[in-house]
């Protein structure tokens, strides 16, 4: 069976060594539920119920990114037991900074947005006033962006993979269940923004675009690293070759370290390339010879050309048989 998001998060919870010596237990495992917890009245078997923790996953539709969603998830714990604030930094490490990637989907990452305190107004057993903290995390996902030759995010996977092979590239590189970036081994992300036509040609059709570059490592000092590192390599060659050998022009680059890595990408490339025109071919319909060495009257010869020629690439060379079909004048 497919493991899930939901899965995931259950199982980094669940093995997540802070969180299990805090957490009350529930048939040998920490007591972490999807969505709801059990009743009171069964399972427990007259165990420690407090603290647990209960979650839910919402996903949605994203247009950019394909996915993305809203985790919930909520601290329950009692006035004699580890409180909640102790647990809630725990659970942020356990689940961000870390790419989570379920069989047949995109990696996912989330990202923590607010903490809410609240009391129940129910007591437990022992007549002990229910606390908790509500935590809710954005999920982002990093679906796989290449297109079609020539693909400017594929071009620019191979490059950052051939100038730093031990940088993980999202696209190119495929990801374990959890991973996590490293100082020495960072992870990019690159997405494209936007895409227009430029100005034509016969031969070619110039396209302008805007791809967003996203630099993943544990700290911010690590990452602006990497962001410097990258950039004054882009900003030195001035061009990426694509993968049908032609260059992609490099027009402007910016990095801008406060935009978060996530959702924006720290870098933006401005860049042009091109893309061949199909050549046109129009069938030869007849051809007037005249012969030189007889009689001096033209005679006109019928020839029928082959008209299932197809159009071929510029960079290919082209063959036209033709046959002759008779000498009668027209």
């Amino acid at each position: 069976m497919a493991r899930t998001l939901e899965d995931l998060i259950y199982e980094r919870m669940t093995a997540w060594p802070e969180l299990l010596n805090k957490l009350a237990k529930y048939k040998g495992k920490a007591a972490v539920f999807y969505q709801n917890a059990p009743a009171d009245t069964g399972g427990w078997k007259g165990a420690q119920q407090y603290p647990r923790i209960d979650y839910a996953v919402d996903m949605q539709a994203n247009p950019e990114r394909q996915t993305s969603g809203k985790v919930t998830i909520n601290i329950w714990s009692i006035d004699s037991a580890v409180m909640p604030e102790e647990i809630e930094p725990e659970a942020r490490k356990a689940l961000c900074g870390i790419f989570m990637t379920p069989e047949g989907e995109p990696p996912y990452c989330l990202a923590w947005h607010r903490t809410d305190n609240f009391s129940a107004d129910n007591e437990a057993e022992r007549g002990e006033q229910i606390i908790g903290a509500s935590m809710q995390f954005d999920v982002f996902a990093f679906p796989n962006q290449i297109t079609s030759d020539p693909d400017p995010i594929l071009a620019m996977n191979h490059f950052t993979k051939e100038w730093e092979p031990t940088a993980t590239v999202i696209g190119h590189d495929r990801l374990d269940e959890y991973f996590e970036p490293q100082a020495n081994e960072p992870v990019f992300y690159f997405r494209l923004v936007s895409l227009e036509t430029s100005d034509e040609t016969n031969t070619v059709a110039w396209m302008n675009g805007v791809i967003a570059g996203h630099v993943f490592a544990p700290t911010a000092e690590e990452r602006l690293r990497w962001i410097r590192y990258l950039t004054d390599t882009l900003a030195t060659r001035g061009e990426v070759i694509m993968l049908d050998t032609s260059p992609m022009r490099i027009r402007r680059l910016s990095a801008d370290t406060g935009l978060d890595q996530l959702s924006q990408g720290q870098i933006r490339i401005q860049m042009r390339f091109g893309i061949l025109r199909r050549a046109i071919i129009s069938p030869l319909i007849k051809v007037n010879i005249q012969d030189q060495e007889a009689d001096s009257t033209p005679k006109n010869l019928y020839v029928e050309a082959d008209t299932t020629i197809e159009a071929e690439p510029l960079t290919q060379g082209y063959e036209m048989n033709s046959k002759l079909c008779g000498k009668e004048p027209l």
